[in-house]
């Protein structure tokens, strides 16, 4: 099937993601796509075609493989270049994505990331604390005030470098994932990126004079003792960590807390003393299925023509998956629009993406929202929403653009208690 003559389903960054993924299914299990500024793909819409199009070999996430891209039809400051171009490992194929992940794999092994489990709490405590300082009258932004601080300072830490190189990059980061109603002066996407790779090459010349004990240090010694990565991918290896380490776990937090808020039944579940009672990581992997961080994840491109869902692919044909429609998939979930934190299948999506390129940090971002939920719903039970909050317009993204709630501070407990 020819792409460029198929009627094509456009994807809307301000729709609402739950509605459009039912829309898609309705459409099939791989549908023509219109993405923002006119470019056309497949999407996976169900959760077997998902894992197909993020696990298959044959499609790959090396953009040399897109022909619109390499014969100049996508314009330099397409909304969503910086995110098929360019961060390393993130596009990288075969041989050269397994040598950069292997560089930052053991940092997000088991081990270490458990070992971050009292410092995580630490720092949710920390921004607890804060909270309680606010006005009991006024509501507080749990996305800016808990939410985004929270694995911002855990990924800074882990990198070893100040959580103020994430604020001062914050609105250049936010660029990548999310639509201007035109591009110039700082908001133009060009601009954004080149200011990004600027900072982080200083910040890598700082740590080169001061290193530690502490993933960028690593990666440095990995470029200058070793040879096992060039100057742009320690750089684009830096920028993917950074932004990946914070921008999904903010909303991972921030949605299924509001999920939690707007099914008190399913967070009286959670509280019961009972021993079969389901954990604070049955809801983060229900939160991640319902509500997943990311809405739809780009791009693939087919290296051959090949066959997806019964859909011929052409050679160069790109692919994405939406991985709010996979797990919402009415074939694998029993009332998939509800949320359900005791659902025996709320394993069953592919919000951390599937096969070679799953995230690495999958772990530290299920350990961080665990951590933040139970800390936060503990500290504060009588949390109530103050406002039904608006989304954030994004394609690759799905979250809030913030979660205002009243704390009823005068019901708090002591973290102690927990």
């Amino acid at each position: 099937m020819d792409l460029t003559q198929c009627p094509l389903f456009s994807l809307d960054p301000d729709a609402d993601p739950a509605e459009e993924a039912r829309q898609l299914q309705a459409q099939g299990p791989l549908v023509p796509v219109e993405l923002p500024g006119g470019v056309a793909a497949w999407a996976a819409t169900d959760l077997a075609t998902a894992q197909q199009v993020l696990g298959d070999e044959q499609l790959t996430k090396d953009p040399a493989h897109w022909p619109a891209l390499e014969d100049g039809q996508i314009p330099d400051d397409w909304e969503l270049i910086a995110l098929v171009r360019g961060a390393g490992m993130l596009h990288a194929g075969g041989d050269d994505h397994h040598r950069l992940r292997q560089l930052v794999s053991s940092a997000f092994t088991r081990a270490p990331i458990e070992a971050l489990r009292p410092r995580i709490a630490e720092i949710a405590g920390e921004l607890l604390d804060s909270l309680g300082t606010a006005d009991p009258g006024e509501p507080v932004d749990l996305r800016e005030r808990f939410a985004y601080p929270l694995p911002v300072r855990v990924i800074c830490e882990v990198l070893g470098v100040p959580d103020t190189a994430v604020a001062e990059l914050r609105h250049r980061f936010d660029r990548l994932v999310t639509p201007q109603a035109a591009a110039s002066g700082e908001a133009d996407i060009r601009v954004a990126v080149a200011d990004i790779y600027r900072s982080l090459t200083a910040l890598i010349e700082i740590k080169r004079e001061e290193p530690g004990d502490d993933l960028t240090t690593a990666l440095i010694q990995a470029r200058d003792d070793g040879g096992r990565l060039t100057d742009q991918e320690l750089v684009e290896t830096l920028f993917l960590i950074l932004v990946a380490g914070h921008e999904t776990t903010i909303n991972s937090i921030t949605n299924t807390t509001h999920a939690l808020l707007q099914n008190p039944k399913m967070l009286a579940a959670v509280r019961d003393a009972n021993g079969d009672a389901p954990s604070w990581a049955d809801v983060v992997d229900e939160g991640l299925r319902f509500c997943s961080p990311v809405r739809h994840a780009l791009m693939r491109y087919a290296t051959q023509d090949t066959e997806i869902a019964g859909v011929r692919v052409a050679k160069g044909d790109p692919v994405i998956a939406s991985l709010v429609a996979a797990g919402r998939d009415p074939r694998r979930q029993e009332r998939p629009d509800d949320f359900d934190i005791t659902r025996p299948t709320r394993r069953d999506h592919v919000a951390f993406g599937h096969g070679a390129h799953y995230c690495l940090g999958a772990r530290l971002a299920k350990l961080e929202t665990e951590i933040a939920l139970r800390t936060l719903f503990t500290r504060y039970p009588g949390l109530t929403l103050a406002v039904e909050p608006e989304r954030l317009s994004s394609i690759p993204l799905q979250g809030l653009q913030a979660l205002h709630a009243y704390l009823n501070a005068d019901e708090q407990l002591p973290l102690a208690a927990q």
